[in-house]
């Protein structure tokens, strides 16, 4: 794996299939990890939980100044961003789920989209720059220390001391080229459709279409995209909130016959943030135990 050194941004990452793969990045794979959500204080409880070296950092997705200031404090600690995955999405609310279409307002869906879809594209749109300008600053110096003691700082720093490990004299095959990987989390019906939960549907659907739009804009400055359309992820918020009866049906849908694990998501996008994942861009990776079949 080549993401050891790497600096990567999880949005959402406080709980969740978001902790899991903050958790995935860091502590199997040594990245440097900005774990982040609308809340610095639940961001950094998360922090604490993860073995490795984070930024914990509160963002609000749907305020372009918040994103922006985000990304600046982050490129300020580290003076790059390689990975970024926008996994931000709007709460479970039934109330929204359950109406059928044509009984949906545009307030709830600009709800959902402007969370799950333009969040996606706010974040990505303020991140791309600095992927496109990393060769510009691979002769900045900042090394700091990984592992076992534990420091702290206004911004929700905590690094782990023992080896230094320096940010920008890597043996990073795309250090002198710039480039990064974005990955956004969709779902499954954004590619088969479902009954209800129609705003949730179309921001989806578009999380995919941004994927594609980034992979045919930047793929020739070795910028990567990928979208993971999951199916039925046993989370706390989703398994806890529906009945047992509907966990039972669930499970059956797909041919393994179970829920998949946020552990599962969070190993495949690490698989694809890797070098080993360069030629391939614009996918749409499904998720779901074999329910959807591309």
């Amino acid at each position: 794996m080549s993401l050891k050194g790497k600096v990567v941004i999880v949005t959402g990452s406080s709980k969740g299939i978001g902790f899991e793969i903050a958790k995935e990045f860091s502590e199997s794979n040594g990245a440097h990890v900005v774990v982040c959500s609308r809340s610095l204080e639940q961001s950094q409880m998360a922090a604490k939980k993860i073995k490795g070296s984070t930024l914990a950092l509160e963002v609000d997705v749907t305020n372009e100044s918040s994103v922006n200031k985000f990304v600046e404090k982050i490129t300020e600690k580290f003076n790059r961003i390689n990975i970024l995955v926008n996994n931000s999405g709007y709460p479970y609310d039934e109330s929204i789920w359950n109406k059928q279409f044509h009984e949906g307002t545009t307030d709830e869906l600009w709800k959902i989209l402007d969370v799950d879809l333009i969040g996606a594209v706010r974040l990505s749109r303020a991140v791309i720059p600095h992927m496109l300008n990393r060769n510009v600053n691979q002769s900045t110096q900042n090394s700091f220390q990984n592992k076992n003691e534990v420091k702290g700082d206004e911004n929700g720093i905590k690094i782990h001391e023992l080896e230094t490990v320096s940010l920008n004299n890597q043996e990073d095959s795309d250090q002198t080229n710039g480039g990064g990987v974005i990955i956004t989390i969709s779902s499954t019906p954004a590619i088969s459709g479902r009954i209800g939960g129609f705003p949730y549907t179309i921001a989806k659907a578009g999380n995919i279409s941004l994927t594609k739009c980034i992979a045919k804009e930047y793929g020739n400055s070795n910028i990567r995209a990928y979208s993971l359309a999951l199916g039925n992820i046993a989370t706390k918020a989703t398994y806890e909130a529906i009945t047992q009866e509907v966990r039972i049906e669930a499970a059956q849908e797909a041919p393994m016959k179970r829920w998949g694990k946020p552990a599962e998501v969070a190993k495949v996008a690490a698989c694809i943030a890797d070098d080993n994942f360069s030629f391939a861009t614009g996918n749409t990776i499904v998720i779901d135990g074999g329910t959807v079949l591309l």
